[in-house]
């Protein structure tokens, strides 16, 4: 896995602990570089290896402290370094001693053991993938500790001193243990990390799901509003103003009691439907959403149609509702421009007939005196206009409220703008824009 995939704060650790590393593998090397140079009669190799190691680290310390993105690059050459300055000595002395008499490996040979363990240690933390981790600590066993153990066994004279047989369990049985329980650690990270993965994919159908059911409650209240609310508000207003006959008074609680039903059951529909859409999202697929609007006055259309033929048809159905204003109005006029429609969901589409419900509502109940409306929508500077105008009295100071306030949210959630005004000729504009993608 590479460090791309990683957790931010993992890789923060994982940066901070092989900056430690190289520190005091610097030092080390600087330390040992001035003991040597003190001998009296210091072999060749110890002259070499010390002060080349001691640079190496130090120009990978460097690297890492100025540019952190190259975490996994010093990583990888940083072990090919350990790797090279633990291998070559072990062969040399170990075909030193081959070659000449005088020589012993368990005499000549320097301590490469520790140097094996905190190896294997750097590959725990540098390979996260079992077989990259595997391979990489085989070759690194073999390459360092076959030849050691091979001649121990040709020699056992070497093998049966102290030396030797510390050699001997250390790069064998000791080294296999130690292998055997970085296998199993890297496997119990396997496991953390799928587990963590899971949690996030949990906690993301969570934030879907508290989404769908935010939406749904605005949807609910949008239908309540544009239908139920306004009737109800017409009928309140209508029995302040006059005396309402028995008949027409049980009519019209009739036709509001009718439509307070089928709000409930288009409710009931939803609720089925997001019950169906949080199945699809255990299954990590996306929902199926729902196809079809329904009206404030009880009509459905279906969003899978363009966009500027659904307002089109909002409009019309809309115009024809039993609202006080729409019978003064004289001149209608009326253009959509189309709209792209592949960036359009079906939210989208509905979030704009419910918005343009709602504001051609509001002319027929509020706009006294209207003669003229003009509804469009027009693609102006990078932008969709979507409009509703009329030459009515204007706005009241406690109107459109809790309506005002939805449009805003929508708005934000379009990264568009929302304003409602009185024009200074009368009437009022009630307008919402969005940006188009190319």
């Amino acid at each position: 896995m590479s460090t791309v995939n990683e957790p931010y704060n993992i890789l923060i650790l994982k940066r901070r602990v092989v900056l430690a590393m190289l520190s005091l593998a610097t030092v080390g090397a600087t330390i040992a570089t001035f003991l040597h140079r003190l001998q009296p009669h210091p072999r060749t190799i110890y002259l070499i290896t010390p002060p080349l190691l001691a640079i190496a680290c130090l120009l990978l310390l460097i690297r890492l402290y100025k540019k952190p993105e190259s975490l996994q690059q010093v990583i990888n050459l940083a072990l090919l370094a350990g790797v090279l300055f633990v291998v070559v000595p072990s062969w040399l002395y170990t075909l030193q001693a081959i070659v000449s008499s005088d020589t012993t490996l368990v005499g000549s040979l320097p301590p490469v053991t520790p140097a094996l363990f905190v190896l294997t240690l750097v590959m725990l933390i540098a390979l996260r993938r079992r077989q990259q981790l595997v391979i990489a600590t085989l070759i690194a066993w073999i390459a360092i500790a076959a030849p050691i153990l091979t001649y121990l066994l040709l020699h056992p004279s070497e093998l049966h001193t102290s030396r030797g047989l510390d050699l001997f369990i250390s790069l064998g049985p000791t080294m296999g243990i130690q292998i055997l329980l970085i296998l199993f650690y890297n496997r119990v990270q396997d496991i953390v990390q799928g587990l963590y993965t899971e949690r996030l994919q949990y906690y993301a159908q969570i934030v879907e799901r508290q989404a769908i059911r935010q939406q749904a409650m605005e949807q609910a209240f949008t239908q309540i509003h544009n239908g139920p609310l306004q009737t109800l508000a017409l009928l309140l207003r209508d029995m302040q103003q006059e005396q309402m006959p028995s008949q027409q008074l049980f009519q019209r609680l009739h036709d509001l009691n009718a439509e307070i039903r089928a709000v409930g059951r288009s409710l009931t529909d939803e609720a089925d439907s997001e019950q169906y859409s949080a199945a699809v999202l255990t299954s990590l697929e996306p929902p199926n959403s729902e196809q079809t609007l329904r009206l404030g006055e009880g009509t459905c259309i279906d969003l899978n149609r363009p966009l500027h033929n659904l307002l089109y048809e909002v409009y019309a159905i809309t115009l024809k509702r039993n609202l006080p204003y729409f019978q003064t109005i004289q001149v209608k006029v009326r253009n959509f421009a189309p709209i792209e429609q592949t960036n359009l969901t079906l939210e989208r589409k509905r979030d704009f007939c419910l918005w343009l419900e709602e504001a051609l509502c509001n002319v027929g109940k509020h706009a006294l005196g209207t003669t003229r409306i003009v509804v469009t929508g027009e693609h102006q500077q990078g932008q969709y206009v979507l409009k509703v105008q009329d030459n009515g009295a204007g706005l009241k100071p406690e109107q459109g409220q809790q309506g005002t306030k939805h449009s805003h949210i929508l708005a934000q959630r379009l990264g568009g703008q929302f304003r409602r005004e009185s024009l200074p000729k009368g009437g009022v504009i009630c307008e919402l824009s969005w940006l188009v993608k190319p």
